[in-house]
C-alpha cells in the first residue's frame, strides 16, 4: 500500500509541474500590454526572422509629424511638402511623433528613397539601431527593426545621419509602423490637419465673472517661465468677447505686445468690411503700430514692439465701455516693471457690440508658428480681478480649462491647464503626455489684495496729428535689375518685377517658381527713378490676396547704381492697406533697391503689389 501511494504522489507532482511550466511560458510570450480602458490587443504570432515589409501598414507622414531637434530653421528647410528632404547635415536629428494607446513590441520602417548608399541611426525609446540602405530611384518601404513601446502616450522615431555616398541622407515621406495589432492604437497628424497639427492645440482659461455686475475693467498678470517662450508663442492675457490682448514671441529678435478687436462683420478680408462695421482707432500710445488684420476673422490690430523677458511678471489692464450709440470702446494698457508705469497700447471703437461692457473674459495660449510646434510653451496667470460699474473689485479665483478643435478632435494631445501654487497655468505643444482633462473647473488661492490703479492718471487715448505727404509720380520709373520674377505664366499676365511700380494694386511682382526656377530669398528689385529725387519715405502695398506676402525687408539707395546705402531693416504686416515707412532724414537719390528677406508664410517665395515713394508736404 505504501509503495502504491508514493507512485500516486509522484504522478500528481509531475502533473503540477507541467501545469506550472505551461502557465509561465504563456505569460512570457511577446504581446502588447494594454492598460484600461484601452481594448485588448490581439497577440502577435511569433516571428522567427523579424518584421517584413508586409507587416508595415501604418504610414505616419513626415510632412505633418516631423521636426528637426532644437532647430526651427532647419525644420522649415527640411520638413517640406512630401516629407523630409534637403537633409545633408549629420548634426541634424529628425523626430517623427506619434501617440500610442497600447504597449508592446512594434515594427518600424521607412518609406524613402536614397541617392546613394546611406547609413542612418534609428532610435525609438532607449534603443538605437544603425541601418544601411542601398540607392533607389523610387520611394519604397524599408524595414528597420522591432522596438518596444513601454508606456502609453507620445513617442518618436528619431533619425540621425551616419554616412552617405549621395548628396543627402535620403528623401523620407513616412515613418511606417506595424503590424495589424497596432492599427487602432496609433494616433498622428493626418493630411487634412497638417497646418493646425503642426501648430499644435490652443488652450484656454474661461474666468468666472461676478453675477449681476457690469464689468468695465479686467486686470490680469502673466509670468512666462524661463525656456517656455519659443518663437510663435502668443501668451494672451485679457481676452474678451470681441478680441484679445497679450504678448508674443515673433522672431529671435522681436517680441510684441498685441491688442486686437474683431469687426462684427464676418469676413477673412478686412477690405470687405462695410464702413458701418469698421473698427475705428480712437488713439494709441507712443511707438505703437495700428493697422488691420485678416485670415482669422478681420478687424483692427495694434502692437508695441517690446523685449519682454521670461520669469518677469507683466500686468495687463483692459477697459470696455459704451460711449456712443450702437458701439463699445475697448482700451488696453500694459505695465512692465522695467518701465514702471502703465503704458497705453491702443483704444478702438467697435460698432454693433455684443454688449455695453466687458463679457466673455478669458486667457489663452497658442502657437502660430508651424516650425516650432514640437516645442513646449507655458504661462502662469495670476491675480485676476474685475472692476464693475459700481466701483467694486471682484477677484476671479475660478476658471474653466478648455481646448480648441485641434485638441478636441484628437489631432494633438499635448494640451494642459489648471491651477498650480497661487496661479492658473496653461501649457501646450512639445508632445508631452501628462495633462489635465479639458472642460475641468479649477480654483486658485485668493490673493485678497485689490490692484492699486489710479484710473484718472492713465493716458487718455488721442489720435496723433498725421503728417501730410504726397506720393511721387512713378510713370517715368523703370526696373533695371531683379533677382527673379515669375515670367513663365505661373501668375497669368502678372508676376513681373515692373508690376511693382505700375500704380495698379491688382497686379504684383512674384518670385519665379515655374519650370526650372530655383529662386531663394533674399529677393531684390532695383528701381531707377530717372533723376535725383528727395524722398521722406516709402509706401508698400502687399499682394491683395495676401498670398506670399513679404515680412522682413531692407531698403538701400544710391545716386549712381554703384555705391549703396542701407536705410535699415523693416517688417511689413500681412495686410492689404498701404504701409508707410519714414526714413530718418530726407534722402536724395536716384536708385533704390527693395530687398525681400522673408515671407509671412515661411517659404522662399515672395510677392508685392506696389512700392511708392513720398515726400512730406
Amino acid at each position: 500500500m505504501k509503495k502504491n501511494l508514493d507512485i500516486s504522489l509522484i504522478i500528481v507532482y509531475l502533473y503540477s509541474v507541467v501545469i506550472l511550466v505551461t502557465s509561465c511560458s504563456k505569460n512570457n510570450q511577446d504581446s502588447p500590454i494594454i492598460e484600461e480602458p484601452t481594448p485588448p490587443v490581439t497577440e502577435e504570432p511569433e516571428q522567427s526572422e523579424g518584421p517584413t515589409t508586409d507587416d508595415l501598414i501604418i504610414f505616419i507622414p513626415c510632412e505633418g509629424n516631423s521636426w528637426v531637434v532644437d532647430n526651427p530653421t532647419a525644420t522649415k528647410n527640411m520638413v517640406v511638402e512630401g516629407g523630409i528632404k534637403n537633409w545633408s547635415n549629420t548634426t541634424d536629428k529628425i523626430r517623427t511623433y506619434f501617440y500610442a494607446t497600447a504597449t508592446g513590441d512594434i515594427d518600424v520602417g521607412l518609406n524613402a528613397k536614397f541617392t546613394g548608399t546611406t547609413k542612418l541611426k534609428v532610435t525609438l525609446g532607449n534603443v538605437s539601431k544603425e541601418i544601411s540602405f542601398e540607392a533607389s530611384s523610387t520611394t519604397i518601404k524599408h524595414v528597420i527593426a522591432t522596438f518596444n513601446i513601454t508606456e502609453i502616450g507620445y513617442h518618436y522615431v528619431e533619425l540621425e545621419g551616419v554616412s552617405k555616398t549621395g548628396n543627402t541622407f535620403g528623401e523620407i515621406s513616412d515613418i511606417i509602423l506595424g503590424d495589424t495589432v497596432w492599427t487602432s492604437h496609433i494616433d498622428y497628424v493626418e493630411a487634412d490637419w497638417f497646418y493646425w497639427g503642426r501648430r499644435g492645440p490652443s488652450v484656454h482659461l474661461k474666468f468666472d465673472e461676478p453675477a449681476g455686475k457690469d464689468i468695465t475693467w479686467f486686470y490680469n498678470e502673466i509670468t512666462v517661465p524661463e525656456g517656455s517662450d519659443p518663437i510663435g508663442s502668443y501668451f494672451m492675457a485679457n481676452g474678451f468677447s470681441s478680441g484679445y490682448f497679450g504678448m508674443q514671441v515673433n522672431s529671435e529678435t522681436e517680441r510684441r505686445i498685441l491688442f486686437s478687436v474683431w469687426s462684427a462683420y464676418d469676413t477673412q478680408d478686412p477690405s470687405q468690411i462695410p464702413k458701418e462695421y469698421t473698427v475705428l482707432p480712437l488713439g494709441y500710445g507712443e511707438g505703437v503700430t495700428v493697422g488691420e488684420f485678416g485670415n482669422e476673422g478681420s478687424g483692427a490690430q495694434s502692437y508695441f514692439v517690446y523685449d519682454w523677458k521670461p520669469d518677469v511678471t507683466y500686468k495687463f489692464l483692459l477697459k470696455g465701455e459704451s460711449n456712443a450709440e450702437n458701439s463699445i470702446d475697448y482700451t488696453a494698457y500694459f505695465y512692465a516693471p522695467e518701465i514702471g508705469d502703465w503704458k497705453l497700447i491702443a483704444s478702438f471703437r467697435r460698432p454693433f457690440p455684443t454688449g455695453a461692457h466687458l463679457t466673455g473674459l478669458h486667457s489663452f495660449l497658442e502657437n502660430f508658428e508651424t516650425k516650432t510646434g514640437s516645442l513646449t510653451r507655458k504661462a502662469n496667470y495670476s491675480n485676476q480681478w474685475m472692476y464693475d460699474t459700481e466701483g467694486n473689485w471682484s477677484e476671479a479665483t475660478s476658471a474653466k480649462f478648455t481646448i480648441d478643435n485641434t485638441g478636441a478632435s484628437g489631432v494633438r494631445f499635448d494640451y494642459d491647464g489648471g491651477s498650480e501654487g497661487d496661479s492658473f497655468y496653461l501649457r501646450n505643444c512639445g508632445f508631452f503626455s501628462d495633462n489635465k482633462k479639458a472642460n475641468t473647473q479649477f480654483i486658485r488661492p485668493s490673493e485678497g489684495v485689490t490692484p492699486i490703479i489710479d484710473f484718472s492718471a492713465l493716458e487718455v487715448p488721442e489720435l496723433p496729428v498725421e503728417a501730410s505727404y504726397t506720393y511721387l509720380d512713378s510713370a517715368s520709373w523703370s526696373v533695371i535689375e531683379y533677382s527673379s520674377q515669375e515670367d513663365n505664366g505661373g501668375e497669368g499676365t502678372t508676376g513681373l518685377a515692373k508690376d511693382i511700380i505700375d500704380g495698379d494694386i491688382t497686379t504684383y511682382w512674384h518670385s519665379c517658381w515655374v519650370g526650372d526656377c530655383t529662386a531663394t530669398s533674399p529677393h531684390y528689385i532695383i528701381v531707377d527713378m530717372g533723376m535725383l529725387k528727395s524722398v521722406d519715405g516709402f509706401g508698400f502695398v502687399q499682394r491683395q490676396s495676401l498670398s506670399r506676402t513679404v515680412k522682413d525687408i531692407e531698403i538701400q539707395v544710391s545716386t549712381d547704381n554703384l555705391t549703396w546705402e542701407s536705410l535699415g531693416d523693416f517688417s511689413i504686416d500681412k495686410t492689404i492697406v498701404t504701409q508707410n515707412i519714414n526714413v530718418n532724414n530726407t534722402k536724395a537719390f536716384r536708385y533704390f533697391k527693395f530687398i525681400a528677406k522673408s515671407s509671412h508664410d515661411g517659404t522662399e517665395n515672395a510677392a508685392m503689389a506696389e512700392i511708392k515713394a513720398y515726400i512730406f508736404d
